[in-house]
This record gives structure tokens, sequence and C-alpha cells, in this order.
């Protein structure tokens, strides 16, 4: 449901006074909405309403009166509600309300007078307010009718000779026979329940006797005694676990400085997420207070790693160091005590020998039988000979290529004979080029060599130099015969109706030169084929081709994308063109 909401704070005491003027206004079209919620307090603490039911006293502008009980939502915490019915909310103007508690030991409690105002809207502007009496228990309705009885008895001593005084008697009497019929009915004519009268949480069980109170109230063991209470009282009452002993406080963002410098000694749990965790993985730990901003402790992450920390009130983040393990320590101890590299820089004069020097020692005999042995010692003219023989190395021991290392490059390989897989050196002569490559380096003065490549699979040979200073002067192909002497011819893909006349329309590559050749019918001024864009002009080109019918030409646009276009043509007679020869011969640069 949707209301309007008006929160009305009371507080218990002999300050009730005036009427408390407040800013609440309903509109007279606030119908089932218009809601008065009260708070009660007693002593600055909610009042109990268990045992009571309150009234509300409303005096309307025009004079109406309603009493009407409101309803208990929170007995402990003092709170209830009254939501104004559809007749009350008719009643336009300044409205004097008051609340009262009638309690069931027959004790009844003033608790607030206040004014609330109710609008009267627009589309409600044909309202008459008539004067209503509304009274909702039955001993406030036997009263207000026992009133009005005497009333009129009074008014009837005024009226014995009036005409109708005997009429209106018995009215009166009719009105009074119903009353005591009514009073007499103790059938709940009402069909009061247990919510009204403050029981709604009352089960419909018979209830303990009071032998049964008494014993309950004399067990000791049951209740706690004024010393275990104080006792209690002065222990720990500050968790350091969450209630069922795990950590209590577990962190999956922000950082731990935020979030632990001030909450005391706790225990802690935080995931890789917490950007200040020194581990990679989750950790758990416990955080030592010893006063206001200065904490330390350790944790232990999932893997086994240990850290300590600390920070003070000065501090703006954790510090974290990482806790030694016996393990480790050890570890480290027996690192050093194998180490055989002389850890502590012990000189030979320490050990009393200073005037030795650091070489191996031999007996004389060894160092003349050693001294005669011609086998192991060579001659002058073994010595001369081989300085006179080819001391660098061109290929491996065993006479083959020497197979480059990844990245080597080919331009500063010494003199020698190569072999390497093209796409794992620099500069070779084809970029990205996977097949196996064979070099022939020579070296020459001043930095100069020749290098020639040979690719393996199709026998492709390339030379280079590097010139004086080393200046690469770029690779070039070898052109054999076999390139101008075997020509592959491809047919050109003919497009928007072009079709073959008398001969295929081919192309092919011969080194600078794109060769076309055959005969076909096609439309001019649209792409009549297409071949692909690496056998092409890099601008494009235009020739002229003769046409077959008659004597004439017509200019043949090779564009770089890889179409062809006839357009235009100059002939003896445009009607007797059949055809056209794409004999022609395309520079490539």
């Amino acid at each position: 449901m949707i209301y309007k909401d008006a929160a009305i704070s009371a507080n218990v005491g002999t300050s009730t006074g005036a009427f408390r003027i407040t800013n609440i206004n309903f509109s007279t079209q606030d119908i089932g909405t218009a809601k008065l919620s009260f708070h009660l307090f007693k002593n600055g603490v909610p009042l109990p309403l268990s045992a009571v039911t309150g009234k509300l006293v409303m005096l309307m502008a025009d004079g109406s009166k309603f009493i009407k009980n409101i309803t208990i939502v929170d007995k402990q915490n003092g709170k209830a509600e009254y939501v104004l019915t559809s007749d009350e909310i008719k009643h336009y103007g300044r409205v004097q309300a008051s609340l009262n508690l009638y309690y069931n030991n027959k004790q009844s409690l003033g608790v607030t007078q206040f004014t609330f105002q109710i609008d009267k809207d627009l589309i409600d502007s044909d309202i008459v307010p008539i004067a209503e009496y509304y009274i909702e228990d039955f001993e406030t309705l036997r009263q207000s009718v026992e009133a009005i009885v005497a009333d009129l008895q009074e008014k009837f001593k005024d009226l014995d000779n009036v005409e109708t005084k005997a009429g209106a008697q018995e009215k009166a009497d009719a009105v009074q026979a119903n009353l005591d019929t009514h009073t007499r009915n103790k059938s709940n004519p009402h069909g009061v329940t247990k919510s009204q009268i403050g029981l709604g949480n009352v089960d419909n069980v018979q209830q303990a006797s009071k032998q049964d109170f008494d014993l309950h109230v004399s067990d000791a063991t049951k209740h706690i005694s004024s010393s275990e209470r104080t006792k209690w009282n002065s222990g720990q009452t500050f968790r350091i676990t969450a209630e069922n002993g795990t950590q209590k406080y577990n962190l999956t963002e922000g950082s731990f400085y935020d979030s632990l410098k001030d909450v005391g000694t706790v225990s802690f749990y935080g995931t890789n997420a917490v950007i200040d965790n020194p581990s990679s993985s989750s950790l758990r730990g416990m955080q030592l207070v010893g006063q206001p901003g200065i904490g330390m402790g350790y944790a232990v992450d999932v893997n086994g790693n240990a850290w300590w920390f600390y920070y003070n009130s000065n501090h703006t983040k954790i510090n974290w160091f990482p806790a030694e393990s016996i393990a480790g320590a050890q570890s480290k101890v027996d690192a050093h005590a194998n180490r055989k590299d002389n850890p502590h820089a012990v000189t030979k004069a320490q050990v009393g020998l200073d005037k030795v020097d650091n070489v191996q020692q031999a007996s004389l005999a060894e160092f003349n039988a050693h001294n005669y042995n011609s086998i192991r010692h060579i001659s002058q003219n073994e010595r001369d000979k081989w300085n006179g023989g080819q001391l660098a190395k061109l290929t491996k021991d065993d006479g083959k290529r020497t197979q480059l290392a990844d990245g080597a490059d080919v331009l500063a390989l010494s003199s020698g004979f190569y072999f390497a897989n093209g796409t794992s050196v620099k500069n070779n002569p084809v970029e990205n080029d996977s097949s196996w490559f064979n070099y022939d380096v020579v070296e020459g003065d001043s930095g100069r060599k020749s290098i020639l490549a040979w690719r393996s699979y199709d026998n492709t040979l390339w030379h280079a130099t590097v010139h004086t200073n080393g200046v690469f002067k770029g690779w070039k192909r070898f052109i054999t015969d076999a390139e101008f002497e075997t020509i592959v011819w491809q047919n050109v893909t003919l497009k928007n109706g072009a079709a073959t006349g008398d001969r295929p329309f081919q192309y092919a590559k011969c080194g600078i030169l794109l060769l076309l050749r055959g005969h076909i019918t096609a439309t001019r001024e649209v792409v009549c084929g297409t071949i692909p864009a690496d056998r092409l002009p890099a601008n494009g080109a235009a020739v002229m081709v003769p046409v077959s019918g008659t004597t004439g030409y017509s200019k043949l646009f090779i564009n770089a994308s890889g179409d062809m276009k006839l357009t235009g043509i100059h002939s003896n007679n445009d009607s007797n063109v059949t055809g056209y020869y794409m004999d022609a011969v395309v520079a490539l640069n």
C-alpha cells in the first residue's frame, strides 16, 4: 500500500500541555492513504505497548468528533499507527487530536495533544460537511447514549405542553430499552478480537499455575545471581572473531590498512583482490592493537608463506615483512656451508703461503720426462708448415656447412659456408621466407665482403656486396635463361558479359613486362576482365588494342587493382566491330 505517512514522536511526561501545532497536511483526496505513525517514549527509551488499548480522539473543524482505536505495530519499540477513513478525511479544516492509552489494569495515560490540517481538494468543491460522531468501543458508546438520553429527558421537562411529548418519550424509552438489551448482551456483539484488546500475540493455551511460577522463580540453576552478572559484565565483550569462531573481517576489495586501522584487535581474511595484499593468493591473519592508530600482526597465505606487519599513527599504509621459516633459514645456512668459492675471502697469507705462486708444481723427474717427449712437442719444421696453412675455419670439422643460430645477421658473418631457415636470420634476401638458404661468405679488407645466397628448394641465387666500411649494397637476384624461355600463361578472369573470341584472353609476367594475348568480345566502358594485382604496374597503364571486323583501335585501361576496361573506339566502321585483339606488352615500372 502507498501512504502519506506523518510521523509523530511523543515522550510520556507531565508536559503534555496545550495542543502541539504540527506541519502535517492531508487532502480530502487522501482516501485510505492518510496515515498517522506514532513513536512513543518514556524517559528517553521506547514505551512498551503490551496490555494496552490506544485511542485517538479527533475533533474536526465542523464540530464532528471521532474516537478510534489505533493499531499497535511494534509493542516492544512503542510504535502504533492510524489510517483516516474515507468519512473522516472529508471533514476538512484544522483538526485537534489527542492520543490516550488505556491499560488492562484500569490505568490510563494522556500521551500527546496535537493539531493537523485537512485541505479541501479542488475536485471536492461540492462537499458539504455534516457533523458526525463516531465512538469505536462499547463503553464509550454506552456513556454517550446515556448522556444523550439524559439530555433528552431534561429537555422533555420543558415540553409537557408540547403536543409531541408522548411520541418523543416513547422514542426515548425505545432507545433506553435497546440500550439495556445491548448492555446485557455478553456474547461479544461487536465482534471484538484479541488484537483489538492488545492480546494479539497471546495464544489460547493453558497458563502456568502460581505454584509452577514460584518453582521457576526459585530455580537457581536457570537464573543468574548478582555475582554472576557482575563477573560476566566484567568479562571480555569485544569479539576478535565472528560468532562462529571464524575471522571477523572478510575482505574482497579495498585495502587492509583502511579496513583494519581503527577496529582494534581482530582476526581477518583477504583475497588477492585487496590492493595491499603482499601475497598473490588469499591469506588469513591476526592484528594486535596497543593503542589507537598503532598495530602489528601476522598473516599466512594458502601456500604457507608468512608475513608480519606493523603501522603507526603517522603511517598511511601497512608495512609488510616476510617471516623467515625454519626450512628457509636452514636452506640459507646449508647454501653458505656448501659454498666452495671462499665466501670469507681467506688469503694465502692467512694460511701461511704468501710466498707461493698459484701454479701447479711438478717434480724434476716429471719435468724432464715431459721436456724430452718428442711426440707431445712439435718441431720447427712442423710449426712452419702449420703456420703456412689455412687457419680460419670455413666449415665444421666434418666439412659441412655451419647452421646459423636464430637471430644471426647474414651481413655480419665472417668468411665461411653456412645455412639457415630464411625466417630465423636477419637481412635474408627474401623477408619471411621459411625456405632453407645456403650462404657463401668471403671477407676482404676495409670491411668489404661478398655474399652468395641460394634458396635450396628452387635453386634461386642472389648475390650481395658489403662495400668499404661496411656499406651494404643490397641483394641482386641472378636471372637465368629459364625465366625467358619458359613463360607460364594464365587465363584472364572475364566479367560483365565479356567472352572468348578466336583465342583465349591470357596474361604472363616476363621480368619487368606484363604480356597479354587473345581475342575477346566485350562491352566497352565496363570492366571486361581482371588479373591479380601483383602482376600489374603500380599505377596502372593504358594501351591501344586493334579491333576485329574492320580496321581500328580501342583503348584498354589496366587499373592498379587488376581490373581492365575497354574505352572509346576509332575505326572505319564502328558497326562492323566484332571483337578486340588483346595482344599487348605492358611495362611494369
